[in-house]
């Protein structure tokens, strides 16, 4: 199979490098009437309702530098400030008739007495086609996981809420089925990665986790890895 076409959306030199940050909540509820009031709540108060969520996400970690990983684990080194590969997470939207890939590198979280509030983490983002598994392992990553997530996305802002459930795998068939509503919902609050306005995107998800308050409780925990 063909190496996939990756669009890097930063620049690649070091000297005009600049380390792009996210930050993250997360939470999480149990049962129909518990995601129904999440649902209508966000419905009510966010931009343009909710959208249908259906992806598949891999995780790749990193393993021993190699000699074709060296140049990208430079790259990362420098994206993440402080020498370590990040974690390599693959989503594919399988609701876009293209099913392309978002390749998402992350790095290790600020530790919580910089930011207590949220998760704030190195983070880029690219968009690519073809052998996702040929090109994680050319640039030094191991599989590690898969998960299929289905739900629902909001928008407010500059945040992305996505709230959805894990698909349940099927050994007999091999398959990825649809969890019972009654399974525990997941919410995820996320700022886009940027060089500068990081108190800005705190902010952001500060207004989003007082607007579901009473409802579920936003914080940095994040009891699905990785995600």
């Amino acid at each position: 199979m063909a190496m996939p076409t990756v669009n890097l959306p930063y620049p690649q030199t070091s000297q005009q490098l600049q380390t792009p940050y996210e930050a993250c909540l997360y939470g999480s509820v149990t049962g129909s009437d518990e995601f129904r009031s999440v649902f209508d709540r966000l419905t009510l108060r966010t931009e343009n309702g909710s959208s249908h969520l259906h992806v598949r996400e891999m995780i790749f970690q990193a393993q021993l530098p190699s000699a074709s990983a060296t140049n990208f684990n430079a790259y990362s080194a420098a994206m993440t400030g402080d020498g370590n590969t990040p974690t390599l997470v693959c989503r594919q939207d399988l609701l876009d008739d293209k099913k392309s890939w978002i390749i998402s590198t992350r790095g290790r979280p600020e530790p919580p007495r910089l930011h207590p509030i949220a998760i704030v983490r190195p983070a880029m983002h690219a968009r690519a086609n073809g052998d996702i598994h040929g090109f994680a392992s050319t640039l030094g990553f191991v599989f590690q996981s898969e998960t299929y997530k289905r739900g629902f996305t909001f928008g407010k802002g500059m945040v992305t809420i996505n709230v959805y459930q894990l698909d349940v795998h099927t050994t007999e068939t091999d398959s990825w089925e649809k969890a019972p509503e009654e399974a525990t919902w997941y919410i995820e609050a996320k700022t886009p990665p940027t060089t500068v306005g990081i108190p800005q995107s705190v902010e952001a998800l500060v207004e989003i986790r007082d607007l579901l308050k009473g409802l579920v409780d936003l914080n940095r925990d994040n009891i699905v890895s990785h995600t």
